[in-house]
């Protein structure tokens, strides 16, 4: 082989390997993006996921917190035949577990046609201490048996009852008799949230029952 055909097919084998060099270069870039681009795929998917799973982790949590709330609340209600105890266990759920420093607790006297003040925090206990039957959202609650919340209605409170938040009918038997009265929340609480209003359903059932059982039991002793 001549010298110059010897040195052209060396330059031609040069060519060729180099261009299957870049060839392969080429190849092993696009399947390097390809595994990339489904690492990142599978990153976000497993973060995705332990989002999800954070965020659930949380909501059982915290439903698990409610039903521990729930237990402790009925419990003090229903643990007790002293009517002052009954009272402050009225209290303790709103302002720890509702979180109101404002409440007001009344009995219904059906031959007065009124409420009588039966027990209270962070209100003016001398103002509220009567409500004639039907007055005002207190009165109207008590007369109806219909609950009154602040945010399902677009009725203004006003006058003593402008900060009402809540009021609650105690009902035995469907017959009401007596009402709570929420008023301002706590500042920290900028709304009531779903346990609030399962804790409004105890109240009305479970305080109706201990408050009466208190006062049959102070009637027979």
């Amino acid at each position: 082989m001549k010298r110059s055909e010897f040195l052209e097919k060396v330059a031609t084998d040069n060519r060729e390997y180099v261009q299957a060099l870049l060839e392969e270069n080429e190849r092993l870039g696009k399947l390097v993006a390809e595994l990339d681009s489904a690492l990142n795929t599978t990153r976000a998917e497993m973060e995705s996921r332990n989002r999800d799973f954070a965020e659930r982790y949380l909501e059982v949590e915290q439903q698990n917190t409610n039903l521990a709330n729930l237990y402790v609340a009925s419990y003090q209600l229903n643990g007790t035949l002293d009517r002052e105890r009954v009272v402050a266990a009225i209290q303790e759920i709103v302002i720890n577990l509702i979180g109101s420093e404002e409440v007001g607790i009344w009995e219904l006297d059906e031959e007065l046609s009124a409420l009588w003040l039966t027990g209270s925090f962070g209100i003016n206990a001398r103002e509220w201490a009567g409500v004639p039957l039907g007055s005002g959202v207190v009165g109207t609650v008590a007369h109806t048996g219909e609950r009154f919340v602040i945010s399902e209605t677009l009725v203004k409170p006003f006058g003593r009852e402008e900060h009402l938040t809540a009021c609650i009918p105690l009902k035995l038997d469907d017959k009401v008799v007596g009402v709570i009265a929420i008023f301002r929340l706590l500042q920290q609480k900028q709304a009531l949230e779903p346990v609030d209003f399962e804790l409004f359903d105890l109240l009305g059932s479970h305080a109706a029952s201990a408050l009466y059982c208190t006062r049959r039991t102070e009637v027979l002793s």
